[in-house]
């Protein structure tokens, strides 16, 4: 743990550039695939039936995971800028909020890419010609999940050391307030080493007498009371 808390806060927030990237990258994607879904889909050199085929197995195989994919590239830039405000404020606790966006991204993806290796033979009875975008859905959906697989295991290193640096912090903190606490209570009334009791409650005496005047020792009156005392009896004496 020889790195300091800022150096653990700077690369938190490459990280969370890194996922960014991530985020961007899966919403251009899936962004793309919308437009071409909803525009150059079925060219027009294509037969009627084989468009509609075509269409037909996009909707069943495809259309959805485009839908999620757009939602997912949001989600890692929200999340993101989530925890880069979290890192700055030094909130562990909110840092691990992350590891919510993750596990879902890597639980969607692993599920279509199961779903598509199980539907490909489903569709044979249909005039169908297999198409290059879904490979590209594969090769996209592998990637991503070992991108964030990646991303996911730095994060739990970075976090960990992070929650450990700023709880480190706060208890060094603590500790500093107990004993500034402890010797500004106690500032006011100890007495000084080696003095016996009398002296010692002379000099409280001395320090919280609310008419500030110094009592003299072995009487309970005050320097005030003695000096009218004094006056009076001079007065009269004349």
């Amino acid at each position: 743990m020889a790195c300091s808390l800022r150096c653990v806060v700077v690369c938190g927030i490459l990280l969370a550039v890194l996922d960014i990237l991530h985020g961007l990258v899966t919403l251009g994607f899936y962004g793309y695939q919308f437009i071409i879904e909803s525009f150059y889909l079925c060219p027009l050199e294509l037969p009627v039936e084989k468009c509609h085929n075509k269409i037909y197995i996009y909707e069943q195989m495809f259309e959805m995971r485009v839908y999620i994919g757009i939602g997912e590239g949001i989600a890692c830039v929200l999340f993101s800028i989530f925890y880069i405000i979290a890192l700055v404020k030094h909130k562990p606790s909110l840092t691990w909020v992350w590891l919510m966006k993750s596990f879902a991204v890597i639980a969607i993806n692993v599920y279509y890419l199961a779903a598509w290796l199980i539907r490909q033979g489903r569709y044979d009875h249909i005039e169908w010609e297999k198409q290059d975008y879904e490979d590209d859905f594969v090769w996209a959906g592998e990637g991503l999940t070992l991108a964030q697989i990646i991303i996911m295991i730095l994060f739990c290193l970075i976090g960990g050391i992070f929650t450990y640096k700023v709880c480190e912090e706060r208890t060094a903190s603590r500790r500093n307030l107990r004993h500034r606490r402890k010797w500004s209570s106690h500032d006011a009334t100890a007495p000084p080493l080696n003095y016996d009791e009398e002296e010692a409650q002379y000099l409280n005496e001395a320090l919280t007498n609310s008419d500030k005047t110094l009592p003299v020792r072995a009487s309970k009156q005050s320097l005030s009371e003695i000096s009218r005392t004094d006056t009076f009896k001079h007065s009269t004496g004349v």
